[in-house]
C-alpha cells in the first residue's frame, strides 16, 4: 500500500493548485521566469506522472499494430516520439541518479536502471492515488511521522 508519507505528489498538486487561484497575480509577484519554473515543476512532474501509464500503453499497442498489421509511416513517427520520450526520461532519471551516487553506491547502479521502469508506475500509481485523494477527501493529511533529531533535542555534536 502506498502512503502519502511515501510520496509528496498530493502535496505537490495542492500547492499548485491554491497558486493557480490567481495566476496572473502569482506571474506578478514571482516573475515571468519563476512563473515558468513553477509551472514545470508542480504542472509539470504531475501531468508527467499521470500519463506515464498511457505513453507505455500507446508505445506498446503501436508496437503490436506495426508487428501484427503493418500500419503506415503515421504509426512509425508516432512510436518514435513514444520510445524517444520514455528513453529520454528514463535517460535523464538515470544520469542525474548516477551523478548523485558515490563510487560504492554505483557498484549496484544496473539494479536501479533495470527497476526504472517499474519505479516510474509506481510513481504513477502515487500520482493518481494522490489526485484521487485530493478529491476524494481533501481534509485527509497523512503527515509523515518524524522523531526529534539530536540537535533539537539539544544532544548534537
Amino acid at each position: 500500500m502506498i502512503n502519502d508519507d511515501e510520496h509528496p505528489f498530493k502535496g505537490w498538486t495542492q500547492t499548485w493548485l491554491v497558486h493557480m487561484r490567481a495566476p496572473l497575480r502569482l506571474k506578478r509577484e514571482i516573475g515571468c521566469g519563476s512563473f515558468a519554473v513553477a509551472q514545470i515543476l508542480f504542472a509539470g512532474l504531475l501531468i508527467s506522472a499521470l500519463l506515464h501509464p498511457l505513453l507505455i500503453a500507446s508505445a506498446i499497442f503501436l508496437v503490436a499494430d506495426l508487428v501484427f498489421l503493418d500500419a503506415g509511416t503515421g504509426y512509425s513517427l508516432m512510436l518514435a516520439v513514444d520510445t524517444a520520450n520514455i528513453s529520454l526520461g528514463y535517460l535523464s532519471f538515470l544520469v542525474l541518479g548516477w551523478t548523485s551516487l558515490s563510487r560504492k553506491e554505483r557498484r549496484r547502479f544496473a539494479h536501479v536502471a533495470l527497476f526504472t521502469p517499474f519505479y516510474w508506475l509506481m510513481i504513477s500509481l502515487a500520482a493518481w492515488r494522490a489526485v484521487w485523494q485530493l478529491f476524494r477527501d481533501p481534509f485527509r493529511w497523512e503527515k509523515t511521522p518524524h522523531r526529534p533529531s539530536d540537535e533539537i533535542r539539544g544532544t548534537g555534536s
